[in-house]
């Protein structure tokens, strides 16, 4: 009988909001009849308050009968269920007030109106309550959680209970426990509710009845959430079920637990990028090609920073004859315009004020330019500044003063200026993350000869492979090393073609009578005898570089100093971990891993690397380990193969372990950000 009255109470939805539509109604009626005087006016009106009365009566009924149900906060219920009698009761009042003829009892009608009204508004307050959570009207905004590095996030706080907030919690609060169930906090969760412990795994199953529930079709009366609710995103079900086959942890972190390529993937994509490049391309309005085109044609170069964004970039170095035309000329995307470079050109105070409207600028060069301290008005302007050129111009310590209003600048260079190393010791002061470039003058001299370049159709080999070494100048000598010394004139002259019959890293020199030698150049071949399966990527790559995926590893395809090139596997803020699986069992003794350093992209060579070689995929054994620390303070681009010798061992399953520094390091210009690895092959032999 108590359930034949709650099924009849499930109705309660159905009517509840019947009353409140029609009192409304009837009350925007009443007050358009004192406008217009007919008789028939007030006939309707005493329709429509009948109509309320029983559309209220039948709503407290079926409400009363829900209310049967567990589930419901006892005080919760208590207020909205005799708010709901005093509403019905005096809805049927105003009925019959609006009926009666006597004078004195019209008089009441209006006052009693209002009560009316005040206690719908009151009924509906404490239903909303019950049902949706006490903070559902006035919700107190909570503070966004944000993931800028995953494997460093805190897996239940800050991935599984947003997913239980948006989704879960509007049924099972301590408001409204459906089931008996409350998943405010973990202990309640643990505690589960009428139908058993929520996490725990059911008898005769291999599952817990939190993931039956989210799996069951969703026609079905215990699929959850409910047909008629938001329903979990298949990411969200993904992430549900990683944490409860990882014992459900509520105090762990992404890097302890383990992941597969799949789930990895889904964990990268909770991160957020909060950089203020990241945020302003977010914000970017979208630039016409034709207005590029425009600029362009109008002598103003200019370019967007990648396809992926509408920030822009203005490069106006060396130009002589630039004018404010050309600079308004850029006003109408200002907000998109980033970078802008005005070295080496005409530019000085006078044009400062004209660039004024680009607030969002993160780079300016002005280096061996007119301007003077009085750019200092016009700097404080660009609030998001970060990169700063005055090299060869006329600034001075006044200008000092200025800058510190400039928080967020993190490099400036000075070099061949006025400012006294008072006066660079009083702005270290004054903004204490900031890099200050103190160049060299040779840095600025062109290169005397340009050096050699080593050519080969291969960098890896199985047999043996030939090469050549080339220089543009004509009467140049080459001399080259294979085994990674440093060349110079009593080295191997280059006279003819080199055949290597093993792994050589070659460097060479081009030398002149009368010149300075060249740089040195350098490349690395490795010799390979082992066949590979495939590669088992266990760490995700950054989507823009995914490469191949695994196979990037195994392809033998050397990444280039570009690295977009689609060679590369690109790491931001982890470590890469990956199974390599050989076409049969071999004897290995030895590694080598590429890897490419770019410190001022936030790219740096891996800190260590440890190998695991195992005969069935599942239980790995550790056979080598070398650290190579964090990299010592340099600016080059550059490739290199890190090798590492062990006790010869036989293997099936290669496990790879390359650790990345995570964060730059204290010397970069911007300590602590999130760095990247990048790794484009792997061999074994």
């Amino acid at each position: 009988m108590i359930q034949l009255g709650i099924q009849i109470g499930h109705l309660h939805p159905l009517f509840v909001h019947l009353p409140i539509g029609i009192i409304l109604l009837t009350f925007l009626l009443e007050v358009y009849s004192r406008f217009i005087a007919k008789k028939s006016f007030d006939e309707v009106i005493e329709f429509t308050l009948l109509v309320a009365g029983v559309t209220a009566i039948l709503s407290l009924g079926t409400g009363w009968l829900l209310s049967e149900e567990s589930g419901y906060d006892e005080d919760a219920i208590f207020l909205h269920r005799w708010m709901a009698v005093a509403f019905t009761i005096t809805t049927i009042l105003l009925y019959l007030v609006k009926r009666s003829k006597r004078n004195g009892v019209n008089k009441t009608y209006i006052p009693l109106f209002l009560v009316v009204l005040g206690l719908i508004s009151l009924t509906g307050h404490f239903g909303g309550n019950m049902t949706h959570g006490e903070d559902y009207l006035f919700v107190e905004e909570k503070e966004e959680i944000v993931i800028t590095n995953v494997q460093e996030a805190q897996v239940y706080a800050q991935i599984i209970q947003p997913i239980l907030d948006d989704k879960c919690m509007s049924c099972h609060n301590a408001s409204k426990a459906k089931g008996g169930l409350v998943m405010s906090s973990p202990n309640e969760m643990i505690k589960g509710g009428d139908n058993g412990r929520l996490l725990d795994t059911l008898s005769g199953s291999t599952g817990s009845l939190f993931l039956e529930r989210v799996h069951l079709p969703i026609e079905n009366e215990d699929h959850m959430p409910p047909k008629g609710k938001v329903q979990l995103t298949d990411n969200e079900k993904a992430l549900l079920e990683w944490w409860m086959e990882n014992n459900h942890c509520f105090d762990c972190r992404v890097m302890e637990l383990s992941t597969e390529e799949r789930m990895a993937a889904v964990l990268t994509s909770l991160e957020q990028d909060t950089s203020t490049i990241a945020v302003l391309s977010k914000e970017a309005k979208e630039v016409p090609k034709d207005w590029l085109q425009g600029m362009r044609n109008a002598g103003i170069p200019i370019q967007t920073l990648s396809g992926k964004n509408q920030l822009l970039a203005v490069n106006l170095a060396g130009i002589d004859s630039i004018t404010k035309d050309q600079l308004k000329a850029l006003e109408e995307y200002a907000p998109n315009i980033v970078e802008i470079d005005l070295g080496f050109s005409n530019f000085n105070d006078e044009l400062m004020s004209y660039i004024r409207p680009f607030r969002n600028l993160l780079k300016l060069k002005l280096q061996n330019t007119k301007v003077t301290d009085a750019i200092g008005k016009y700097l404080v302007d660009f609030e998001l500044l970060e990169s700063l050129n005055l090299y060869g111009t006329s600034v001075t310590d006044k200008l000092i003063q200025e800058l510190k209003r400039n928080k967020k600048l993190q490099n400036i260079y000075l070099w061949k200026t006025d400012v006294t190393d008072d006066g660079l010791v009083q702005l270290q002061r004054n903004l204490p993350n900031l890099t200050i470039q103190q160049l060299e003058a040779d840095l600025f001299e062109a290169t005397v000869l340009d050096p050699p370049t080593i050519l080969s159709d291969a960098s890896f080999f199985s047999d043996s492979l030939v090469l050549t070494i080339e220089n543009l100048f004509e009467g140049t000598d080459i001399y080259y090393t294979l085994d990674g010394s440093v060349p110079n004139s009593s080295s191997t002259k280059y006279e003819a073609n080199i055949i290597l019959n093993n792994t050589a890293s070659v460097k060479a020199i081009a030398v002149k009578k009368d010149w300075e030698p060249s740089f040195v150049t350098e490349r690395t071949f490795i010799k390979n005898n082992i066949a590979y399966t495939d590669v088992n990527l266990l760490t995700t790559p950054n989507e823009k570089y995914k490469g191949q995926k695994g196979k990037t590893l195994i392809d033998q395809k050397r990444g280039s100093i570009n690295f977009v090139d689609g060679n590369w596997l690109g790491f931001e803020g982890k470590h890469l971990n990956a199974i390599i699986e050989l076409k049969e069992k071999n004897t290995i003794s030895k590694v080598s891993i590429g890897a490419l350093s770019a410190p001022a992209s936030w790219i740096f060579y891996p800190t260590a690397f440890v190998i695991s070689s195992s005969n069935d995929g599942v239980n790995f054994k550790e056979i080598g380990r070398k650290d190579m620390g964090i990299e010592s303070p340099n600016a080059e681009v550059k490739l290199a193969f890190f090798d590492m010798e062990f006790t010869p061992t036989d293997a099936k399953y290669v496990k790879l372990q390359i650790q990345s520094p995570l964060k730059n390091p204290d010397w970069h210009t911007n300590p602590g950000g999130k760095s990247w690895i990048f790794i484009d092959e792997v061999v074994l032999n």
